[in-house]
């Protein structure tokens, strides 16, 4: 799809492949491997890409955003609401209505105050959200969950399980 980020649209192509040609095995190291490649890209690499509309409907003086203000829309007014707080409007351009941009889930508490930010085309420095990006989360919404319902879909398992037998070897 094409909200899912392209790194990760590039992945499941692969994992497709071995699950075609390879083993239950080849597939859990090929997830293993993945993810420890996924946690090392920047945060533009990892985000989802969307088109953001609506941001004078769900935008609120008081609070940044309203209640039930779409993620992708939320992470585009908090940006702009920190690049006016950080003093980067000259640096930086606004997120505008319909533009493409990318967003991210957050590891709370940070800088931002919130769950998610979304980008234009890189994610400012100055932000200092750069050690708050949730791999984790991004890797399981935007990877293991598509590839979670094909593998289950067959029987195959995303990751290694341990037995009983396990702890007496």
């Amino acid at each position: 799809k094409s909200s899912t980020p392209e790194t990760c649209r590039t992945a499941l192509k692969e994992a497709f492949e071995i699950i075609m040609n390879g083993t239950e095995d080849d597939i859990i190291n090929f997830i293993d491997n993945f993810r420890k490649e996924f946690k090392g890209l920047p945060a533009e690499d990892v985000s989802f890409p969307r088109s953001v509309k609506g941001l004078a409907k769900y935008r609120d003086s008081a609070t940044i955003y309203r209640k039930s203000t779409p993620l992708h829309v939320k992470g585009s007014l908090i940006y702009n609401m920190m690049l006016e707080k950080n003093k980067l409007t000259k640096k930086y351009p606004r997120i505008q209505e319909g533009e493409k941009i990318k967003y991210t889930y957050l590891m709370e508490p940070n800088p931002s105050g919130d769950s998610a930010i979304a980008m234009l085309n890189s994610l400012p420095k100055e932000f200092k959200l750069k050690d708050y990006i949730d791999y984790d989360r991004q890797f399981e919404k935007s990877f293991l969950d598509p590839m979670k319902v094909i593998l289950d879909t067959i029987g195959w398992d995303h990751e290694r399980k341990s037995t009983i037998m396990d702890f007496f070897s």
